[in-house]
């Protein structure tokens, strides 16, 4: 991406003090806060317990960002006045015109680009890509979930997407979708991501994150 990115290893949804010890623990470098309503995941931006949350996580040092869908600008830049977050993530059907008007806002913005799942080819991820790239954001590949908008736990075409990145060694992009403590590493090694984000695959249940697949999937996550 034409921004840096600014983490490696991102657990989404952590909603308590103990999934952020968790993640700190392992050595991770940032969370995502969810603030979509329709979500498992989801956050009140408004409630006291997101902003303890959120000053917490400061507090270890993680760099904290705000997942949103098809949420309006003036929504966001209130939770960015509030200092919930370090950067926006949109995770909807945004277009390149409402990242503009959002992109007023002094955080970094990261898109998320949700790519079919099965069989891709270099030509179908560069057209949903490239656009973000060449206007300066940051992006995050991740499975198309439906209305459900991530966290479906499916995977991506990695060869593709690994062909895809051969060209573009220099754009600093994350992947996600699908990723678990047992494929992470195939992951990085296959599609030459920069960083990776996860959700459903570091929980047992689903939505409940745990501790024990946090370190091993930042254990297996190495970008040495």
């Amino acid at each position: 991406m034409s921004a840096t990115n600014v983490f490696h290893v991102k657990i989404c949804g952590v909603r308590l003090k103990s999934d952020i010890d968790a993640v700190r623990r392992a050595g991770a470098d940032a969370i995502g806060l969810n603030f979509y309503p329709k979500s498992i995941r989801y956050l009140d931006p408004s409630a006291p317990s997101t902003l303890d949350l959120s000053q917490y996580a400061k507090q270890q040092g993680l760099h904290r960002v705000g997942v949103f869908v098809n949420e309006s600008a003036a929504n966001i830049r209130t939770i960015v006045t509030a200092d919930l977050i370090d950067r926006v993530q949109l995770h909807g059907d945004e277009s390149l015109a409402d990242a503009t008007a959002i992109a007023v806002s002094p955080l970094p913005l990261l898109r998320a680009i949700k790519l079919p799942v099965g069989a891709l080819t270099v030509p179908v991820i560069a057209a949903a890509v490239d656009p973000w790239v060449d206007a300066g954001y940051g992006v995050l590949l991740d499975a198309d979930g439906g209305s459900a908008h991530g966290g479906s736990g499916q995977r991506l075409d990695w060869s593709s997407i690994g062909r895809w990145s051969n060209d573009r060694r220099q754009v600093d992009w994350g992947l996600a979708g699908g990723l678990r403590p047992d494929n992470v590493a195939e992951a990085i090694r296959t599609t030459h991501a920069k960083a990776v984000d996860v959700a459903s695959g570091v929980e047992s249940p689903r939505g409940q994150k745990s501790a024990r697949l946090i370190e091993q999937f930042c254990l297996a996550a190495s970008f040495s």
